[in-house]
């Protein structure tokens, strides 16, 4: 069998057996299984454990072996102590049914330890499995999640029932710590929509499945329209980024590479035990072949979510709207201190529909490219603004900086901004950067934008740079055409 074919045994198994269930809620073997009944796997699942007939109300076995059904995905949570009678068991069960395509290892003490006793661990586990053709994700990892089909092989609850997860994204995320994957997660889970990534994986020591299987399967994968990318270090670099650089001509791929001075490199290096390799050389290629570095794991989301949901920036003219005067100049600031866009002249007839629709007090395009709306403006007037600058020709994306006063009803602004976008013209369906301030105390207009599919941002901060990221990926896109 292929092994893009195996790969399906990890993200659409026809069932899961795992080998370290527990009925023990404080344990990584409970929250397993919890977690494929919570998400809706629809198919079997198979606990092992030798000390209980059951684990939460499924049928358990003694033994993987003693499964009568097909198993094709195995997860191992068991300590890596048990490695040899796991892998005799294996065995045996392979040479009487041979059913296994996957197994995800899920506990840590191999070959990360550099011991002895951990690298036997895991050459056991990897001869194995090479023996009967079974692919092996990990060792210390936390696995993987497939959520258009309930697949989670992960210890990981985030705490938020499946349906706070309003909306299915295309991000496909895959990360080389387990515990920063973790965090990602529970990043994305706490926004004020809460982020429901389309699949995740962990990889842990790599012994097998790397970089290169996951990022192939993304690439054919029709759902996975982002890729996002922690990464620390990988052997193979120039083969990886010419890999990720071809995907990145399909769909945008972002990295969160560390290891970027001496001793975060060495840092990286003992904990998965592979090489960082040199910084400045992975920098350089990222920007050759079109993959977005970004250097902060709230930026890695609000890229991921921009990318995904925004369409691509024809230009570098943004203007600046904003509904209060300080932090109109606060994004002004940021962006000529960065200095990768033009805040335009907007036309006469945009002019002098603003001043008609807007606030009397209102300072429209004075300094040229940003107009304050006062904090006076209406949810209709926010609307209004919006849509008049993105009609404008010389305008090629918006910041619109806005805070929700007591006399705002916060839900009506939402769909008043969404309805007004959403409304365009496909000429003018621009990126607009939505920042609503401040915090939980708005976390309802951003819950209806998010609902309508656009993005908000908290600050505009993590508005600018989101935006940095979108317009250098446009023009490498364009760039390309142009070769090509």
């Amino acid at each position: 069998m292929s092994k893009e074919k195996l790969m399906e045994g990890f993200f659409n198994p026809e069932s899961i057996a795992v080998v370290g269930a527990s009925d023990n809620p404080k344990k990584a073997g409970y929250i397993i299984v919890h977690n494929l009944i919570q998400k809706g796997f629809q198919r079997p699942v198979y606990p092992v454990n030798h000390n209980v007939n059951e684990v939460q109300g499924i049928k358990a076995y003694p033994l993987l072996s003693q499964i009568p059904e097909d198993v094709e995905l195995v997860v191992l949570i068991t300590p890596a102590a048990m490695i040899h009678s796991v892998m005799d068991d294996l065995e045996k069960r392979m040479e009487e049914k041979g059913d296994v395509k996957a197994l995800v290892c899920a506990a840590a003490d191999y070959g990360e330890t550099k011991t002895e006793e951990g690298i036997n661990r895991q050459n056991r586990l990897l001869e194995t499995c090479n023996r009967y053709g079974i692919r092996v994700l990990g060792p210390n990892c936390i696995g993987v999640i497939n959520n258009l089909n309930g697949v989670d092989t992960t210890f990981v609850d985030p705490g938020i029932p499946p349906s706070d997860f309003k909306m299915q994204s295309g991000i496909s995320i895959v990360s080389q710590s387990g515990s920063i994957a973790t965090s990602i997660m529970f990043m994305g889970a706490s926004r004020p929509l809460p982020v429901k990534f389309n699949k995740f994986v962990s990889l842990g020591n790599m012994t097998d499945v790397d970089f290169i299987d996951i990022l192939e399967y993304y690439e054919r994968d029709d759902s996975t329209r982002v890729v996002g990318i922690y990464m620390e270090g990988y052997p193979k670099g120039k083969m990886l980024i010419e890999i990720m650089g071809r995907i990145a001509r399909k769909k945008p791929v972002v990295i969160l590479k560390v290891g970027r001075g001496v001793k975060g490199a060495k840092a990286a290096n003992s904990h998965t035990g592979s090489l960082a390799g040199t910084d400045a050389v992975y920098d350089a290629a990222f920007k050759q072949y079109g993959i977005i570095r970004v250097a902060a794991f709230r930026e890695l989301i609000d890229t991921l979510l921009t990318l995904e949901r925004m369409p691509m920036a024809n230009g570098r003219n943004f203007y600046v709207l904003s509904q209060t005067g300080g932090f109109g100049i606060f994004c002004t600031d940021l962006l000529e201190e960065l200095q990768f866009v033009n805040m335009p002249k907007i036309s006469e007839d945009t002019c002098n529909i603003l001043k008609e629709q807007m606030p009397v007090m209102s300072t429209i395009d004075e300094p040229e490219g940003y107009s304050d709306i006062t904090v006076s403006a209406s949810e209709e007037q926010h609307a209004q603004a919006l849509t008049a600058v993105l009609k404008d020709d010389k305008v090629d994306g918006v910041f619109f900086l806005t805070v929700t006063p007591t006399f705002l009803q916060q839900e009506r602004l939402g769909h008043c901004l969404a309805e007004a976008y959403n409304s365009l013209e496909a000429k003018y369906k621009k990126p607009a950067f939505i920042c609503i301030m401040a915090g939980d105390y708005v976390k309802k207009s951003r819950c209806v934008l998010e609902e309508e599919g656009l993005c908000s941002f908290d600050t505009p901060n993590e508005a600018v740079v989101a935006a940095k990221h979108l317009i250098w990926y446009a023009e490498y896109l364009k760039a390309k055409e142009v070769r090509s």
